[in-house]
């Protein structure tokens, strides 16, 4: 049975040019979301032109993504579509190590199951992004992942808190 990776109940929208996307602190059990007004929540920060409409599809706590042997596959935060664009997000508030590599997987994963389920050829850009609240600005020795990521999905991935669209 395909997954549905665009669900209506886990989009939430904005067409402001700068809002935050936020996930409640671990343990957590809600999706990810927009939020246009609380800046002290967002871990990252979606910075655009004009007031183009920009849709997040909350993904992990929210669409259920299994693994042949039926375990939960590792998720991703969401998806972000705007235009023909789509850009698939991991939200991180950590200061420790080892924050780019599980995310890069979490990242990985959820990129094959989306391509295993949807055609990706549809989307002009289509991109991979790691947003740290507590480390905004791309961090050193990352090469490794990002290659990793670009091997193994065939994205490009970002790692910073600006998405700028």
């Amino acid at each position: 049975m395909p997954i549905d990776f665009f669900q209506a109940g886990c989009r939430t929208e904005s067409s402001i040019k700068i809002f935050g996307l936020c996930d409640n602190p671990p343990p957590a059990t809600d999706p990810a979301y927009i939020d246009e007004l609380d800046t002290s929540k967002w871990i990252g920060e979606v910075v655009k032109d004009d007031e183009l409409p920009v849709a997040f599809y909350a993904i992990d706590h929210c669409v259920e993504v299994r693994r042949p042997n039926n375990d939960l596959a590792k998720r991703c935060d969401g998806i972000l579509v705007y235009r023909d664009n789509i850009t698939f997000v991991e939200l991180k508030d950590r200061g420790s190590s080892g924050w780019v590599s599980g995310g890069r997987k979490q990242l990985t994963e959820t990129i094959l199951f989306f391509k295993a389920n949807h055609d990706i050829g549809v989307y002009s850009i289509a991109d991979a992004r790691i947003c740290n609240k507590q480390q905004p600005l791309a961090v050193t020795n990352i090469a490794t992942e990002i290659q990793k990521l670009k091997d193994d999905t065939g994205l490009k991935l970002i790692v910073d808190r600006a998405i700028k669209i």
